[in-house]
């Protein structure tokens, strides 16, 4: 069996291993893993922070591992750690973006092509990093941007269309409610008239945002079909309310209210749940500050401390008068029998 300082020694070994790779884990990082360190350099990250997913073509093969400070070029240095079994060419690109609308961030890598050998990026190289805003993370390329304003032109005529044959006739009031929309179009033209204006003059910085985009282009490309799809039953349901009953129309929206109030009382059970786990948590560190326990006495007890700090000492001592005088120890398996003889200057009595 161990003795009782053996066991004292191992066990604070195993605790600072599981320490440090506790908060390794808590990081997003698995020390029982290798990985592949990459370094990318921002003017500004636009709130990255570390922990947050590394993706390629949405699907996380890493984390960011760290932020820091470069002062001497005055640019930020983040650090990428993706997996060892995913390769990354050296020509990939870093792009910061936004993965919702609650401030979510993300690193999505973009190449031209999966590489091979020599053009793979190594541990500790540096690649190319951008960042893209909330706008230019979600919206597609110019021609989908054109067939977007397409379909929403021809769609909305069929709207102005159906207000009309409502509100059309000779009572007063439609004919009103119908300069109203009127005035309201002729203010919509001259917003769109300085908006186009104002693109015009940022035509050049519109485009060098647009292509970084050609990464994202092709996923938006293949959605064009379902987004047309989309646009129809748009108008197909444009259609229907024209003449839907409003009275069923209001009771569906009772219903939906109904279901948004059951997933807020789901919201609340979920916190509640939230608060527990923390509780237990405090008991936990609760019981660790107590001395009732292993892990308490060995963090309190200050006994356990000093003995440990004497056990030190001494091993110090056996260490140090096994350099001295070696020849002491190597009769060991000798049947003689030595007489003892104390070293002139003994570090176990002079202080040293």
């Amino acid at each position: 069996m161990f003795s009782y300082e053996t066991r004292i020694g191992i066990l604070t070994v195993v605790s600072i291993v599981m320490l440090i790779w506790g908060y390794k884990f808590i990081k997003g990082k698995n020390i029982l893993s290798s990985s592949t360190l990459l370094y990318v350099e921002y003017d500004d990250i636009d709130g990255l922070s570390i922990s947050e997913p590394v993706k390629y073509r949405g699907f996380q093969i890493g984390v960011v591992g760290d932020i820091t400070r470069n002062n001497e070029k005055d640019n930020l240095l983040v650090t990428l750690d993706v997996a060892k079994d995913e390769p990354i060419p050296k020509n990939a690109v870093a792009n910061i973006v936004t993965t919702g609308f609650m401030g979510g961030h993300a690193i999505e890598l973009t190449f031209p092509k999966p590489c091979t050998g020599g053009d793979c990026a190594n541990s500790g190289d540096y690649i190319e990093g951008r960042t893209k805003r909330m706008l230019a993370s979600m919206v597609g390329t110019p021609d989908e941007v054109g067939v977007y304003i397409d379909e929403f032109k021809n769609n909305i005529g069929d709207i102005v269309d159906t207000l009309q044959n409502k509100l059309g006739g000779e009572d007063g009031q439609a004919s009103q409610t119908m300069n109203d929309i009127n005035t309201i179009l002729n203010n919509l033209k001259n917003t769109t008239s300085r908006l186009d204006a104002m693109m015009a003059r940022s035509g050049g910085k519109i485009e060098g945002m647009l292509a970084n985009m050609e990464s994202i282009t092709a996923n938006l490309e293949a959605s064009n079909a379902d987004i047309k799809n989309i646009i129809s039953n748009a108008n197909a349901m444009t259609n229907d309310l024209k003449n839907a009953n409003l009275g069923t129309t209001v009771t569906k929206a009772n219903t939906a209210m109904d279901g948004a109030t059951d997933a807020i009382a789901s919201l609340k059970t979920t916190l509640a749940s939230a608060d527990g786990m923390v509780q237990k948590l405090n008991g936990l560190i609760d019981q660790v500050k107590s001395d009732d326990n292993t892990l308490g006495m060995l963090m309190n007890d200050k006994a356990i401390y000093d003995d440990l700090d004497a056990t030190l000492k001494n091993m110090n001592f056996l260490l140090q008068d096994l350099r001295l005088h070696p020849e002491r120890y190597r009769r060991i398996l000798s049947k003689k029998k030595m007489p003892y003889e104390a070293p002139v200057n003994d570090p176990a009595t002079s202080g040293n």
